[in-house]
């Protein structure tokens, strides 16, 4: 009987051994960015978005990859390593020496999480942990913005869009309405003010016999002229704050990354 018992502690043991080997985890910090408790807490997180939206919602580092395009390797990622989640998968891949971020979804959450504007819910306020070097808080924070596209999703039947219910038409109105008011104030204040005149010649600003101009005289001597070469601008907005400025997106991809 004991023999039994042993072979059958064994059996079970190599299932279990099997079945773990074949799921990744969710957190895979290859950088090594993560001391042990805050591995604990980021997983912690990420469990609890997956189990609630039934979604696989994975982060992985990486000190390089070797000159590999990020967008293309993490949907590799999505391909062969994170594709068990009943509801769609998506996952966060950081490169350290490129100081790379990117955020990949399989063809199902590609219609959840649409454009650059779904994955810049979940990257800007990301970035803003990364750039204090909290990648623990940065990675919890994309796991709860993951979170929150999914239950809207899950609630309106259709993806988060940041301009919804903005009646464009009513908004100009508003604003023309408001600025018309602004500017009679503006006239009406000035009408009443009786020390502001205009005047045609600037001395009409002067009171009369209070100057005297008795001499003039310009000497001209010289003029140094330097050149400073105007810094490059990149359309008015930082490019590693958080918002997507390269995709590989396809038609089983959804995403977006960029730097930080």
């Amino acid at each position: 009987m004991r023999k039994l018992f042993a072979i059958l502690t064994m059996l079970a043991a190599l299932m279990l051994a099997s079945v773990t080997a074949f799921a990744a985890p969710s957190l895979v910090d290859n950088a090594k960015l993560l001391t042990p408790q805050q591995r604990q807490a980021v997983l912690a997180e990420l469990h609890k978005q997956e189990q609630a939206h039934n979604v696989r919602i994975a982060v992985v580092t990486m000190k390089t990859i070797d000159g590999a395009v990020p967008g293309k390797y993490a949907n590799k990622l999505l391909d062969d390593v994170y594709n068990d989640g009943a509801k769609g998968n998506m996952v966060l891949l950081q490169v350290t020496n490129t100081r790379k971020w990117y955020i990949a979804t399989d063809k199902q959450l590609k219609q959840v999480i649409v454009g650059n504007e779904g994955i810049e819910y979940m990257s800007k306020p990301m970035v803003a942990q990364f750039k204090k070097n909290d990648y623990a808080q940065g990675y919890i924070t994309y796991a709860q913005k993951a979170g929150e596209l999914l239950e809207y999703y899950e609630k309106e039947g259709e993806p988060w869009d940041p301009n919804a219910g903005i009646n464009w038409f009513a908004l100009v109105i508003a604003v023309g309405i408001g600025g018309a008011a602004a500017y009679g104030c503006r006239a009406l204040l000035i009408s009443g003010m009786s020390n502001v005149q205009k005047a045609v010649k600037a001395n009409a600003y002067l009171v009369k016999k209070s100057f005297e101009l008795t001499h003039s005289n310009d000497t001209y001597l010289y003029t140094n002229v330097s050149t400073v070469p105007k810094s490059k601008s990149s359309g008015g907005r930082s490019r590693d704050d958080g918002s997507v400025s390269e995709s590989s997106a396809d038609d089983n991809h959804g995403g977006g990354g960029g730097s930080y």
